[in-house]
């Protein structure tokens, strides 16, 4: 009898398989609690500015970003005694450039890679990005029930999101990025869901990798702005290493 009584303690609370729901039904409601498709489909620019913050170094900066459909971004990042960061691609290319680093360009898989997280309006094409997805447990993510979901990418290794059980909000990431410093593994909470002129949008962001943390607060989304035409066009430093052998030599 004690024994049985133990087992009945150790699973008391275990959802089953059959319990869940299926990931498919998450990502797709997620669409629509962040304010449906035909609300996404009507973004086809956005621009966001904000603060980013490294606590442990007692550092702040600015955080901007432009973007476009269907996969144009660009990204600047200014910290004090850091310098500043540039990222973007036009959806063919993608490049880095920081007074740290240098510029350079993306290649391979890290290129790739790039490509894929700049895909405009995300979430409503997350079936042309992930081959399969399925909802494997539950857990709690800072005080949050949250469905756990594995997300199989067609190319890259596998990411579990966390869906809030009450409010469907993705609320953290595990996933691996492909960096100047090759793959990071990387824990992402997004939080402070706000409407963002028709889009529910995690305006804080914290991003726990490589024994640091980085928080990104924007305060500024605004969607559909008017973009000039050589906003996606890298800086001079990467646009000399496009050219070809001879003309830098000559």
């Amino acid at each position: 009898m004690k024994f049985y009584c133990t087992i009945l303690l150790a699973t008391a609370g275990l959802t089953t398989a059959a319990d869940l729901p299926k990931a498919e039904t998450l990502l797709d409601r997620y669409v629509e609690v962040t304010g449906g498709r035909a609300n996404y489909e009507k973004r086809t620019t956005e621009y966001m500015s904000g603060v980013v913050e490294i606590p442990a170094a007692g550092v702040k900066g600015k955080v901007e970003m432009w973007a476009e459909a269907p996969g144009s971004r660009v990204e600047v990042i200014e910290i004090e005694g850091v310098g500043r960061m540039e990222t973007g691609t036009d959806g063919v290319i993608a490049w880095e450039n920081s007074a740290i680093m240098g510029p350079r360009l993306r290649s391979g898989v890290e290129l790739r890679y790039h490509l894929r997280e700049a895909i405009f309006n995300a979430p409503i094409h997350w079936r042309k990005v992930f081959k399969s997805a399925e909802t494997v447990g539950v857990e709690k993510v800072e005080g949050i029930d949250c469905y756990r979901v594995l997300m199989t990418p067609i190319e890259g290794k596998p990411e579990t999101w966390y869906f809030d059980q009450k409010t469907n909000f993705v609320v953290k990431l595990l996933r691996t990025s492909i960096t100047t410093m090759g793959e990071v593994n990387g824990e992402y909470i997004m939080k402070d869901y706000k409407d963002m002129d028709g889009i529910m949008m995690p305006v804080t962001m914290i991003q726990k990798a490589a024994g640091q943390e980085i928080q990104v607060k924007f305060d500024t989304v605004k969607p559909n702005i008017k973009l000039t035409k050589d906003r996606f066009v890298p800086p001079a430093e990467v646009k000399q290493l496009m050219m070809p052998a001879k003309k830098k030599a000559a």
